[in-house]
């Protein structure tokens, strides 16, 4: 799995449509009060947790987090990231997590904090451990200890770590870090359920109940691979086989190597299926995967091992970025794309108007989005189908913190320093009226005209809004 870093944006959208099984939950929405404070208002605009938050964050499940600054707080001096006064509450606006820690979360994409199945990393600044060097000089001697908040049970697991490895929460382990060591906690009891005794740098993740993992050596370099499962067991590999760095199980196939290096694939009980031949062999996606061959070109393979195309791709195709829905984008020269399916069958190529130039491979939607740079401008974004028919000339700008997949049925764009929407014909839906704005979720979007910030419904109509500093 490719690792995302993961950003924290201050002024978030809205909240996700939040549900338990098949009973639908009020989706609550962070507003600023006449007071000057944040609460949550329902899709009415009808307050159903009263404003008394210096910042509110979305909620995620039941959960959303929250700050009270101190008395003393100025804005022009202090930084509400170092005053461990973040919290949590939940949705009668109790607080589940007293606002006394740091807190850290995701966007809504990512698998920690900010979405309903993840995390948030918590700690406490102010208990790093301080002290004095030979010279008299102020030093870290320890930072503070971390734990996590789990979504989707509730559980706080207490401060108990040196580190966690927030970016990925998918599973119903977590990785945690003590003196440079890798062990798992569960994240529904905050327990240390698998030593600290593996390897650390950049550590995995289970997926589908799986981990490649490896022991150290004295000089703290990792030695061979191998496989565990949740309870900590080994899962056998046939003799002269291992498990890769970073190798993550996906449609019950997990990347292996033979001892030259070699690549292939093993099921999650350890039975090599696809013996290892390739160069590279990249994860399983819509049951296809990417891999290198020994002759240095690129193809697709299906989870049985057969070769499904080969030789189009000089360089990876990387299945996820370039390649999506069984179809993916190879640039021919700096101004032109063929778009082919992965099965070999070229489907269109289409050119730009200059040289920087590239496409994407279609959203859920069918559609492409293509840019262009112009000088002075930047990226410039539009629309083409899989017929390779313009659909929206690159004209739009888009903002990389928001999703680009018409999230909604709208999409958020940008056209000479004003924000508004566009539907999936590639006409305007919703003026570009808007000094800020981002993407609908739920029915509602956040913008901001002037000073007024506030949240509008697909028909452009105001449901909520506040004067903003």
């Amino acid at each position: 799995m490719k690792r995302v870093f993961v950003f924290i944006v201050l002024m978030t959208g809205l909240l996700p449509f939040c549900t338990a099984g098949a009973e639908e939950k009020t989706a609550l929405y962070p507003a600023q009060g006449e007071n000057g404070k944040m609460g949550y208002i329902d899709r009415t605009g009808i307050w159903v947790i009263p404003p008394r938050f210096d910042f509110a964050g979305d909620f995620c499940g039941d959960y959303a987090e929250v700050s009270i600054y101190p008395e003393d707080y100025d804005p022009q001096t202090d930084d509400p990231l170092e005053l461990d006064c973040d919290g949590i509450i939940d949705r009668r606006g109790d607080f589940v997590l007293p606002p006394a820690y740091s807190l850290l979360m995701g966007e809504g994409s990512s698998d920690f904090g900010g979405n309903e199945t993840g995390i948030w990393l918590v700690h406490r600044r102010a208990d790093n451990l301080w002290g004095l060097d030979e010279e008299g000089e102020e030093i870290l001697l320890r930072h503070a200890r971390y734990g996590f908040f789990d979504i989707p049970s509730g559980c706080f697991s207490g401060l108990k770590w040196d580190d966690v490895w927030h970016l990925y929460s998918d599973s119903r382990l977590i990785p945690v870090v003590d003196d440079h060591r890798v062990g798992y906690a569960d994240r529904s009891t905050g327990e240390t359920v698998i030593p600290c005794q593996y390897y650390g740098l950049d550590p995995d993740n289970f997926h589908e109940g799986v981990a490649s993992v490896a022991f150290m050596d004295d000089d703290g370099n990792p030695l061979d691979f191998f496989l565990i499962d949740e309870t900590g067991a080994e899962i056998p590999l046939p003799e002269g086989i291992h498990s890769l760095y970073a190798s993550c199980a996906s449609e019950g196939r997990i990347q292996v190597e033979n001892e030259k290096k070699l690549e292939g694939y093993a099921d999650l009980r350890g039975n090599v299926v696809i013996p290892p031949q390739f160069l590279r062999a990249g994860e399983f996606q819509d049951g296809i995967a990417s891999v290198r061959f020994r002759e240095g070109d690129w193809g697709f393979i299906d989870r049985e091992g057969n070769t499904m195309c080969r030789g189009l791709m000089s360089d990876s195709p990387f299945l996820g970025p370039n390649c999506r829905r069984g179809v993916f984008v190879l640039t021919n020269e700096r101004s032109a794309c063929t778009v082919y399916t992965v099965t070999g069958e070229e489907l269109f190529t289409f050119s730009g108007e200059t040289e920087i130039f590239d496409l994407h491979p279609p959203m859920k939607n069918g559609l492409c989005w293509f840019y262009e740079y112009e000088k002075g401008t930047g990226f410039l974004w539009g629309l083409v189908n899989l017929r390779g028919e313009t659909v929206s000339e690159a004209q739009w700008l888009l903002n990389d913190y928001e999703r680009m997949d018409f999230p909604d049925d709208l999409q958020l764009v940008m056209k000479d320093g004003k924000w508004g929407y566009i539907d999936e014909t590639g006409e305007v839906a919703l003026p570009l009226i808007y000094d800020r704005a981002y993407n609908f979720k739920n029915g509602l979007a956040r913008v901001r005209i002037g000073n007024r910030c506030g949240y509008i419904d697909h028909d452009g109509r105001e449901v909520f809004f506040w004067n903003a500093e």
